[in-house]
């Protein structure tokens, strides 16, 4: 019997006993590795930390690094609500241009020119509550200038204020079009008022500039080399949009196979309303169904919740800290019923019906929606993949599980091979070679990959056994005598979303 040995030579001639380890038949793959990347703008001040990939450990650090209330430490902080032990990266490119800006305008009703009662002004600025108090007496100047104090306490809110007179004037941290989803509101809440005679009148975040083009940021080189399953665009600018699904259909094929998904919702919408085009803090059901329509790819994913006061870059960034720990640990549970911290719900005059989570779906948007308390949940996570290169309708990459279970697959198939077989020869079937050979061959890669399927069915992620090896194929190259092919037709397991029941009764 003639064994391969690695490392004992064969031409030695000093006398010793020599024991070599082969790990191959022990050998296990272990957990996918997972890493989750939050792209997104720091402030100019911290303009020293922008290029460069961060490994994220807490939100103190974020704030640190990119300055609190940034786009990027808000991001982070969304994230780290809803799982703090995922590996978490963050690349932080330059500052935006042009601040957008809004303003809080105080009056009083009547002829009054005071306030006649104390009590409580309850904002909320991009998701946050802010709370500012009125002192009976005070003019409207003073209590703008409460307001601005209120929030400028506040080092998380995503904005600056400054009063001056009987208004308060808001601009973003950040420059570019986030700014402008920067939603402005009080009395949010069901049973808020503003103290008797105070009046406000509000003017939503507007005029900012462009945002960072993650080109000219070379996002791409920065990130070469690293798989991130996971990425998360602050920017919803759809030229930043189509770079990074640009990188990701790279990382897509064959010959790379680091298989990652972008999460990106919008902030804000613009409206056009009669001759002018009107800015909006939150995204409206129109916006993000048109959105979703425009897009067509299973590597991007649009989190949408309709009138929701917090963030676009905050919606996403919360959902993929909700994903990313249940996808690691199982690619093919379903990502429905989940809650979601971070996110606060619509007015419940502003939620969806059955009707608008359809179109949000059909577009392509992956729908969140909420319970009577407020609590956001994922509801169901699809991509924006609709149809096929041919135009057809094709549902074969819909569900955002589907990806992840496909991408396990991929990478736990290719581990599996090159643990067992790192120094494999290669023969046809019916050689009659040494049992200690480690020699591949047709037949052997077919019981491999069987026994591999059996293993995907134990956890969940495939099924029907016997159609599977009615139909694999494994055969040698015949253009490669190096090269072994397997056709491995997989059926992958299902998500239970809906239930069609009937009751028949007499």
């Amino acid at each position: 019997m003639s064994i391969s040995f690695g490392e004992i030579p064969a031409d030695n001639l000093v006398p010793m006993f020599m024991t070599e380890f082969d790990n191959s038949n022990a050998a296990k793959g272990g957990a996918m590795p997972w890493k989750n990347l939050l792209i997104g703008q720091a402030l100019s001040a911290n303009s020293a930390n922008t290029g460069t990939l961060k490994l994220i450990t807490s939100d103190e650090q974020a704030d640190a690094l990119y300055g609190a209330g940034s786009q990027i430490a808000r991001m982070i902080r969304a994230f780290r609500k809803n799982t703090r032990n995922s590996e978490l990266w963050a690349l932080a490119v330059a500052d935006g241009s042009t601040a957008a800006e809004g303003s809080i305008a105080v009056s009083f009703a009547g002829s009054a020119t005071v306030a006649p009662k104390s009590g409580a002004i309850r904002l909320m600025i991009g998701g946050q509550s802010v709370a500012a108090d009125v002192v009976a007496g005070k003019t409207a100047a003073e209590v703008a200038t409460a307001i601005a104090a209120a929030i400028n306490e506040n080092q998380q809110l995503p904005v600056t204020a400054e009063a001056s007179s009987a208004t308060v004037t808001l601009t973003a941290k950040n420059g570019g079009t986030c700014g402008q989803g920067i939603d402005i509101r009080y009395n949010h809440y069901q049973g808020q008022e503003l103290p008797q005679g105070v009046q406000l009148a509000i003017t939503a975040m507007t005029g900012g500039g462009s945002d960072t083009s993650y080109v000219t940021a070379n996002v791409a080189n920065i990130i070469r080399g690293t798989w991130f399953n996971a990425i998360v665009a602050g920017s919803d600018d759809a030229t930043n949009v189509a770079e990074i699904k640009r990188i990701l259909d790279d990382r897509w094929t064959a010959t790379v196979q680091q298989t990652g998904v972008l999460f990106f919702s919008l902030n804000g919408c613009s409206v056009t309303e009669g001759s002018s085009t009107v800015d909006y803090g939150t995204a409206s059901l129109d916006a993000l169904v048109e959105r979703g329509g425009d897009l067509n790819s299973q590597v991007i994913c649009l989190p949408s919740l309709p009138e929701t006061p917090t963030p676009g870059f905050e919606v996403a960034a919360a959902v993929l800290g909700c994903v990313a720990p249940k996808a690691l640990n199982d690619p093919a549970q379903p990502l429905s019923n989940w809650a979601v911290a971070g996110i606060v719900a619509p007015r419940e005059t502003d939620r969806e019906d059955l009707e608008g989570n359809n179109l949000l779906l059909k577009a392509g948007c992956a729908l969140l929606t909420c319970g009577n308390d407020g609590t956001v949940y994922l509801k169901r996570m699809v991509t924006t993949y609709k149809t096929n290169p041919a135009g057809a309708k094709d549902t074969s990459y819909q569900q955002l599980e589907k990806v992840f279970t496909l991408s396990f697959l991929r990478w736990d198939w290719n581990n599996y091979l090159a643990g067992r077989y790192p120094h494999a020869k290669l023969a046809d079937d019916g050689t009659d070679f040494g049992p200690g050979q480690v020699i591949m061959t047709p037949k052997l890669g077919e019981a491999e990959l069987l026994g591999r399927y059996e293993y995907w069915i134990s956890k969940g992620l495939v099924q029907d056994y016997a159609t599977f090896k009615a139909n694999l194929v494994v055969a040698r190259d015949p253009d490669d005598d190096t090269a072994l092919q397997f056709l491995i037709p997989a059926d992958l397991i299902d998500q239970f979303f809906i239930g069609k029941s009937k009751i028949q009764f007499k």
